[in-house]
């Protein structure tokens, strides 16, 4: 029997819009990132989950919840999920950052460069192999089941890598939007839909990052 991930990212929050760095910190969901959990939770109430997976940091674990709706199961948060760390740039606006410092750009962390760090910060390629040891054992674990992730926008971008999606450099995940992956009993991965947003009533409302 396959095993069923759904992945997610937390809804919009008010530093997304200010394209403000989040990582380790937090920032409030917006009331849109509010409505569009919500519309997710109505899509998937009739989908059969096990459990929901949470990074701990409020903005996912909130979105978490909201997507839980009536259904009798657990929000386990886990560490591994958490957003990169940027270290000393966290809270800040990306403009303010780049002005100060040219050599760091966010673009090229979303374009796939592993190796660029904020100061007292992670790597994307710490991000991918915390990752990747997270969901060996969150699939080992769930054999057979069907799990949901919350989780965030580069950690997501981690994800897509360790599922081998050949459009991880070039695509981020918008807020509250839908991934199915199955997982066959060798491992095999099959991305059968990726940030479907087919559920929300506002279309191309995208705002920040």
């Amino acid at each position: 029997m396959n095993t069923v991930v759904y992945l997610t990212r937390h809804g919009q929050t008010e530093w997304n819009i200010e394209r403000r760095l989040q990582g380790r910190g937090n920032s409030p969901l917006t009331q849109a990132g509010i409505a569009r959990a919500m519309e997710l939770r109505d899509r998937i109430k009739d989908i059969d989950i096990d459990v929901i997976y949470s990074s701990p940091i409020e903005r996912a674990l909130v979105t978490a919840n909201i997507i839980k709706g009536e259904k009798k199961i657990e929000v386990i948060t886990n560490d591994g999920l958490m957003e990169m760390c940027f270290g000393d740039y966290e809270g800040r606006r990306t403009d303010e950052v780049m002005k100060e410092n040219p050599e760091w750009n966010i673009d090229l962390i979303m374009n796939g460069d592993v190796n660029l760090c904020a100061p007292n910060g992670e790597t994307l390629g710490c991000v991918r192999t915390r990752i990747s040891e997270t969901m060996d054992k969150l699939i080992e674990q769930n054999r057979g089941k069907t799990i949901f992730v919350v989780a965030h926008g580069i950690t997501l971008k981690a994800l897509m890598y360790y599922f081998k999606d050949e459009e991880v450099n070039t695509e981020v995940m918008g807020q509250a939007t839908l991934t199915k992956i199955t997982v066959d009993k060798n491992n095999n991965f099959n991305i059968e839909f990726k940030n479907d947003d087919s559920h929300f009533t506002v279309k191309g409302q995208k705002l920040g990052w």
